[in-house]
């Protein structure tokens, strides 16, 4: 069984290792995304804490072990969303990562189903996030799973501006495994 729960600042180590995993296993995909932190080391790490410590981050377990996590908040990166409605009542996801054990098995999915319901439940219209502009694999999964491309982010230095969003919408069956079983 998995259950989804707030992540705290003491989980800061697990959700890096989450990052450093996918960073491994993207370098083996032979794609650039996460190959060295964006700007920098620091930067991340203080965009991981603040998320852990504004009470945004969200983390799956598996039998006690940490699975995945993403990041949520209703507050658009503005310079990002510009042209794209930045204003538009919006859940933004950030940091979606699966560990490489648990991937192919659906919970990536159901944790964008997850978000779905709680963009419905704070009475919000879209899921959005911004995706790894070279990683175009990522960009037909996002695509399958309902996502639109809605254009690029007008940040030339920005690697994660391929934007893309999808209707919130509530399913009665999705997520399978984690709705009803995360803690508030």
């Amino acid at each position: 069984m998995f259950s989804m729960r707030p992540a705290v600042p003491g989980d800061f180590s697990v959700i890096v290792e989450l990052i450093e995993g996918a960073a491994a296993w993207l370098a083996d995909m032979r794609t650039d995304q996460w190959q060295r932190p964006w700007p920098d080391l620091e930067s991340r790490d203080a965009r991981v804490m603040a998320g852990l410590t504004e009470g945004i981050t969200w983390l799956v377990e598996h039998q006690g072990r940490a699975v995945a996590t993403v990041t949520i908040t209703a507050r658009p990166y503005r310079e990002l969303w510009v042209g794209h409605e930045p204003d538009a009542p919006a859940l933004y996801l950030h940091r979606l990562v699966v560990h490489r054990d648990f991937a192919g098995q659906g919970l990536g999915a159901e944790i964008l189903d997850w978000a779905a319901n709680e963009a419905v439940r704070r009475g919000l219209d879209w899921v959005r996030i911004d995706v790894w502009r070279t990683n175009e694999r990522l960009h037909k999964y996002y695509q399958r799973e309902g996502f639109e491309p809605v254009g690029t982010a007008p940040l030339p230095d920005y690697p994660s501006s391929a934007l893309f969003q999808r209707k919130a919408v509530v399913t009665l069956d999705t997520p399978r495994r984690l709705c009803g079983h995360y803690i508030r």
